[in-house]
This record gives structure tokens, C-alpha cells and sequence, in this order.
């Protein structure tokens, strides 16, 4: 082997380890506000607080405050579930994330969710028919291990993780001052 190759190999060494290694959970919170999934924990507690019988029963300002907690416990779940499940793939995952999120096909896939999920006018840009690269960039994401890790994480959020009753029980009785006994959430 040259010498040159080997002067190479504690780079190449080095750019392995960088990929193969866990993301941050500050690292996921920076990178929600990109993905469109920033305020799914609000957007859950606030169906929560309307759609289940339980919470009913409280006066209109306690389902106010309850909202706040629940949102807030959800979010922290998914920022958990994310650094817990991507393990020592996060950095790779998370770079995939941040190229596809910033691309047009990912800026166009956010502004069409939200259009959706919250009526919020389509941005102009977007208006209009996908162009061929916004499709090739969106069939490369979906195609990719690193969508199914981020679909895995949300299809295991939606099966109410062990702790997170108790977890949204305790915020919800030191931030409101309301007792729930968590087996109500399942």
C-alpha cells in the first residue's frame, strides 16, 4: 500500500466513527421546526382534551391549562423515542434529515403538511404542481431507511409508551394542580 493511502486511512477512520454515532436530544429539538413535527405534542393534547370523555368533566380553564403539560410531556416523548431509537445511527439519520428538510421537495412536503393538518395558506413557491427534482427528492426520503426510523417513532408514540401516563398525571398535578390518575390516559 503507498503511502498516501495510508495517510488516508485515520481520515477515512475518522469520517466512519463521526457517522456511526448517536444523536443529541437538543440536536432532535433544533431539527423539529424544520420536519413540521414541532407542535405535534400540542396538536395531540389539544384532540386529547376535546375528544375524550375524562376530560370533559373539567371546567373549560383546567382543560386550558391541562393542554400545556400534555403538549409539552408528548414532545419531550418524541424527542426521547427519537434518540433512544436511532441509537448509534442518529448522526446519519440526522443528517439525511437535515439535507431532505432542506431541500425544496422537503420544504414543499412541511408547507403541504401544515396546509393540511392546520389550513395555513400554501406559501406561493409551492403553488402548483411538484417539480421533477421536489418528486425525486421526496421518493428518495420515503425510500429511505432514515423515513422509516422517523415513521417507526411515530407509529411507537401512538401506542401510549410505559411512562408517559404517569409522566403527563405528574405535569398535569405540579403545573395545574389537577389529579388524574394516569390509567385514565390508556
Amino acid at each position: 500500500m503507498s503511502k498516501a493511502r495510508w495517510l488516508m486511512l485515520p481520515a477515512l477512520l475518522a469520517t466512519s466513527v463521526a457517522s456511526a454515532a448517536p444523536v443529541t436530544a437538543q440536536e432532535i429539538r433544533d431539527l423539529l421546526p424544520l420536519t413540521g413535527f414541532e407542535r405535534m405534542g400540542n396538536d395531540a393534547a389539544t384532540s386529547m382534551l376535546a375528544s375524550v370523555a375524562l376530560f370533559q368533566q373539567f371546567p373549560a380553564a383546567q382543560r386550558e391549562c391541562m393542554a400545556t403539560p400534555i403538549g409539552e410531556v408528548l414532545n419531550e416523548a418524541l424527542v426521547d423515542r427519537l434518540v433512544a431509537n436511532l441509537g448509534n445511527d442518529g448522526q446519519q439519520h440526522l443528517k439525511r434529515w437535515q439535507t431532505f428538510y432542506f431541500s425544496q421537495g422537503g420544504k414543499r412536503m412541511v408547507a403541504s403538511q401544515r396546509q393540511m393538518m392546520y389550513g395555513t395558506a400554501l406559501p406561493a413557491e409551492f403553488e402548483g404542481e411538484p417539480s421533477e427534482l421536489e418528486r425525486k427528492q421526496v421518493g428518495e426520503f420515503m425510500a429511505s431507511g432514515s423515513y422509516e426510523a422517523l415513521g417507526a417513532v411515530l407509529a411507537e408514540l401512538g401506542d401510549m409508551p410505559d411512562g408517559l401516563p404517569l409522566r403527563m398525571s405528574e405535569r398535569i398535578q405540579s403545573q395545574c394542580g389537577v389529579t388524574i390518575d394516569p390509567e385514565e390516559f390508556s
